[in-house]
């Protein structure tokens, strides 16, 4: 902004004119390959498997940089491309090899990764462009750094006039010349493609990605002025203009794209992160293998202008998993339940259109593109890339033993996948992988540190407390070894300094590279950031309550700007807690005067605020943090007290939902919900769901905190192993309103589950209920099930049957449809005279402990005389029951259908206690006898433990 308002960037000043602007949040990990899928996906890593930066090569037993072919989900091209749109994407990272899209053009990470000094012997590896016709042309149209002259360099290094030849000689050797060179390249080969495909090529959506901006911060960002007290003086006057030189050049080619794009077309500028320009910038990177994105800031930029699109204002609460749902709502296209992002409706000039869903496009067959299961690529054609990674310090050089090689990078993967779960939320996922990993490697003290979040989100205090005496311990102990052997070396010597130096003379570059690494890593050994580890102590008192010990150790511990921040936050907090308002407040002023840009001393004023009873300035700060970043459930929350306090109780009421909707279990905000159905709404049913959830919610917390069920663990740890994709499974929610004003004999009461889950149970309950069943009797009562099955032959043949008209005979009535039938229920059934018929749907869903399940399906394959699935069969048929699980759970949440869960084990063994809740999801307490009559323990035969209690499901959710 700086830049624009000193006129250096006019094409980005006029876009920003004609469109709307604001901070884009970014996710945890920031590793670029990680959220520029995210951002193609609208997905977070656990769902769309793009861990890292390099992946095991199956072909080579070695490593490789990551590929598109680590991606499990479907782009954004992919799925315009299956809906008949025309796409070009070109360097997206990683989108290597191109994926052969039927109806588009893709120009992949690899085109601009020059190889060797001759521009003349460059080629093209195979697999970077599809079509296969655009090669040649796009080829030649590459930028080899050695084209560049000393003119070229002259506007990003200014520093360089009046420099004697000497000094000229010394920066033609500096290895950030070097740099500087390959980034320009890069750059503009990039750019070179981006002009040719949007004259040349037919599309309805472009993407590029031009990593040279990033790599222009990592590499000169440090230099920006004003001049930091770690920068050196003449890298200071060569480099300091560098970065400036960089954002001047994009501004340029973003005048270029503008003009071709047409004023008709609509444009988004967006990065997946920045970098702070300030007194922030960190002066060390950490040494591990991802160090670099320790210079990154939470938020990059986020531009748009275009047809019906709001010009020159601010938006607010952008995340980089908005991109892909507001792009798709553009083209007027559904959303996927199973994305996490949001439709940016802020951005509309107007009222938008409405949004429409569906439950993933995963499951929605088509002409997409994606690469076929078995698609690998030739082992040589990673080698240069893989170097190349290594050479810009995004991952550490691999071992020379392939192993070992995998192995560390199967680590980072995990470690990775790890952090993703911790910032989305599943903290019990996140805890799983980092002490597996944490075991392994015990003196990774990245792993311990990490694990501490989690064991403080879940209120594991013991475990958090013994784990960082543990990480105190050895990391105290790494440095006194370290400090003893660089000691041991007599480097304060003079004489035992000079021979090093002359011995170091006498090596190869590589044993240079070496020698200097591993001499840098013993040094940071011996240098323990005593920030860090009194934080981690301060977090435990923290945790145990022991405020007053928190705050002494505070204000013994010394760090930079950052670490003073967080700091100052975490003190505040203390202060909030006990009481100490003014000096809390103080505490959140003086972190935000360090960072103007930060939610957390944000949402600290907004409760100080809010205690203090200046509601509308509790509103006003809550607002200003969710601003920054929206997925803050508490800050939802408290900006939903303080609308209520005011009056406000309609804002409140979206507060609160928002709150409930990104954290399931925020009893608070189902409370206040309750009192907004209460006495505002005057809705009893209302009052009395949300009743429910704030009793369910508690129960749920205190069991996750305390009883984590041996399947819960299982299906943890195997989520959290690399390779095996997390994906959420959508909880079902009551949803009257869906049923508002529908006559009961106009209702179809859907019973569903996987088989042996306790649905003909359930159609037992119904009918005692009131609610006849839909079955043609031809299945008979048996051994299995001694009341009968309740079944319609027609309710198994959902996705062979086109018209589906039988279903008309449901209304008023309960028909059982298993689970991988669920998703072939019409939205719209034909009605005799010809026209279509909008069907009410209630849902009931069982659910059973997966081991039980498998076990009473063996029990009846052996009464039928037939033999049960092996082992390793039994595995497999888990995990497409898993899978069958969530793709149904996801229709019916998409449907927006009235619907719970019931817990089968709950219904048998505490029916005094689920019935109730049932019987007024159903409106039929006169009923309450009748359904309780239906219940017999001794039906409960295959199980894996005790009744009660439970911890996962919940019994009605």
């Amino acid at each position: 902004m700086p830049l624009v308002d000193a006129g250096k960037m006019p094409n980005l000043a006029k876009l920003l004119e004609e469109g709307i602007c604001g901070n884009m949040a970014t996710l945890q990990p920031v590793l670029s390959p990680m959220l520029w899928t995210s951002i193609a996906t609208g997905k977070r890593a656990y769902k769309h498997g793009v861990h890292g930066f390099s992946e095991p090569d199956p072909l080579s037993g070695g490593i490789r940089p990551v590929t598109n072919l680590s991606r499990k989900t479907k782009a954004i091209w992919n799925i315009l491309n299956q809906n008949g749109l025309r796409t070009i994407t070109i360097g997206w990272w990683p989108s290597n090899p191109a994926e052969e899209l039927s109806r588009g053009v893709m120009v992949s990470n690899d085109f601009q990764t020059a190889f060797g000094n001759d521009p003349a012997d460059w080629p093209l590896k195979p697999g970077t462009i599809h079509p296969q016709r655009l090669e040649k042309a796009l080829a030649e149209l590459r930028f080899h750094p050695a084209e560049l002259n000393e003119g070229d360099l002259r506007p990003f290094l200014p520093g360089l006039q009046g420099m004697s030849r000497e000094e000229l000689d010394k920066v033609e050797k500096d290895l950030r010349v070097q740099s500087l060179m390959r980034i320009l390249a890069d750059g503009t080969s990039i750019h070179s493609a981006a002009t040719a495909l949007i004259q040349n090529e037919p599309w309805d959506f472009m993407a590029v990605y031009y990593d040279a901006i990033d790599h222009f911060g990592h590499a000169f960002m440090k230099y920006h002025p004003p001049k930091q007290d770690f920068v050196d003086d003449w890298d200071f006057r060569v480099f300091n203009y560098c970065l400036e030189g960089g954002y001047r050049y994009h501004d340029m080619m973003l005048g270029t794209l503008l003009q071709l794009a047409g004023k008709d077309t609509t444009v988004i500028l967006m990065s997946d992160h920045g970098f702070h320009p300030d007194h922030l910038r960190p002066a060390a990177i950490p040494r591990e293998p991802t160090g670099p994105a320790a210079e990154h800031r939470q938020f990059g930029i986020f531009a748009m202008k275009g047809p019906g699109i709001r010009k020159d204002e601010r938006i607010y609460g952008a995340n980089l998993l908005d991109l892909c749902p507001t792009v798709l709502h553009l083209f007027g296209l559904p959303v996927g339940e199973d994305m996490d992002g949001k439709v940016l409706l802020d951005i509309y000039e107007g009222p938008s259109s409405p949004i429409e869903r569906i439950p993933s496009w995963d499951d929605v067959p088509g002409d997409h593109g994606m690469h076929p299961p078995d698609r690998q690529i030739a082992p040589s054609d990673s080698q240069a890339a893989l170097e190349r990674l290594v050479a810009l310090g995004y991952i550490a050089e691999p071992s020379a033993d392939k192993a070992r090689a995998v192995e560390e990078t199967v680590r980072e993967l995990d470690y990775h996948l790890a952090m993703a779960c911790q910032d989305g939320g599943l903290y019990n996922q996140a805890t799983e992988i980092l002490e597996r990993l944490y075991e392994k490697w015990p003196m990774e003290h990245r792993f311990g540190f990490k694990l501490t979040g989690c064991y403080q989100s879940l209120g594991r205090t013991a475990d958090l407390r013994r784990l960082v005496t543990t990480l105190l311990e050895r990391r105290t102990e790494e440095a006194r070894a370290a400090l003893e052997e660089l000691q041991a070396s007599k480097l304060d010597d003079p004489a035992v300094r000079d021979a090093e130096k002359e011995r170091v003379e006498k090596m190869s570059d590589e044993e240079k590279r070496k020698f200097h690494d591993e001499r840098a890593t013993l040094i940071s050994k011996a240098r323990p950031n005593f920030f860090a580890l009194r934080y981690l102590e301060v977090t435990a008192d923290f945790a145990e309550k022991k405020y007053e010990d928190a705050l002494a150790r505070l204000a013994q511990i010394e760090g930079d700007w950052g670490a003073r921040r967080s700091a100052l936050v975490l003190c505040g907090e203390i202060f909030q807690r006990l009481r100490r308002w003014a000096e809390a407040k103080a505490a959140f002023e003086e972190a935000l005067d360090i960072d103007p840009e930060s939610p957390g001393p944000l949402l600290g004023l907004a409760r100080t605020a809010l205690a203090a009873g200046d509601f509308a300035t509790a509103a006003d700060r809550a607002r200003e943090s969710i601003g920054l970043l929206f997925f803050q459930p508490r800050a939802h929350y408290i900006h939903g007290l303080a609308q209520y306090r005011q009056g406000h109780w309609e804002e409140a009421e979206n507060s609160f939902l928002l709150c409930v909707r990104q954290a399931p279990l925020f009893s608070a905000a189902y409370r206040m919900l309750g009192e907004i159905a209460r006495w505002h709404r005057r809705d009893p049913a209302k009052q009395t769901f949300y009743q429910l959830q704030v009793r369910d919610s508690r129960r749920r917390l205190a069991e996750l905190a305390h009883n984590k069920t041996a399947e819960e663990r299982a299906a943890i740890a195997t989520a959290g192993s690399h390779g095996e994709e997390i994906r959420a499974t959508p909880e079902l929610r009551p949803r009257p309103e869906a049923l508002a004003g529908v006559p009961a004999e106009e209702i179809i009461t859907v019973v569903t589950g996987l088989p042996r889950s306790g649905t003909s149970l359930m159609m037992q309950i119904l009918e005692a209920a009131g609610i006849p069943p839909l079955t043609d009797g031809r299945r008979k009562a048996d051994e299995s099930n001694r009341k009968g099955y309740y079944e319609h032959d027609k309710a198994a043949a959902l996705f062979t049957d086109p018209e589906k008209s039988w279903l008309r005979g449901a209304h008023g009535r309960a028909v059982k449809i298993v689970v991988p039938q669920i998703a072939a229920l019409p939205a719209r059934l034909p009605r005799p005279d010809g026209g279509p018929e909008t069907p009410h749907y209630r849902i009931i869903y069982m659910e059973r402990d997966m081991e039980e399940i498998l076990a009473s399906q063996d029990t009846m394959l052996q009464r039928l005389g037939k033999a049960p699935a092996p082992n390793a069969k039994a595995i497999n048929i888990r995990k497409a029951y898993r899978h069958q699980e969530r793709i149904g759970k996801s229709w019916c949440a998409g449907l927006g259908a009235h619907a719970v869960s019931v817990s089968y084990q709950a219904l048998v063994h505490r029916p005094e206690e689920i019935l109730p809740q049932l019987a007024a999801f159903l409106g039929t307490e006169d009923k309450l006898e009748a359904m309780r009559a239906c219940i017999d323990p001794a039906l409960h035969r295959a199980r894996t433990g005790q009744p009660a209690p439970i911890s996962s499901p919940p019994p009605v959710a």
